[in-house]
């Protein structure tokens, strides 16, 4: 599963998650400049993760927006 994350005319963020069974799950963000003289994605940050480590992050990224918001 792919999403963008962020996107202008100039710079490009989408994260990704697959299915490594049954070592866990690959998370990535990739970053994509598609202005660049040789454009091509990069990643910016990757990781193997267990299902529940990917909640627990969920869990925290839904906790910080909520506490920003308020």
């Amino acid at each position: 599963m792919r999403s963008i994350v962020q996107c202008t005319d100039a710079f490009e963020l989408s994260a990704s998650v697959t299915n490594h069974e049954p070592y866990g799950f690959n998370f990535q963000f990739i970053s994509f400049i598609p202005s660049a003289n040789r454009p091509e994605e990069h990643i910016r940050f990757q990781g193997q993760f267990s299902q529940k480590e990917l909640i627990a992050l969920r869990d925290f990224l839904d906790e910080a927006i909520k506490e920003v918001a308020c």
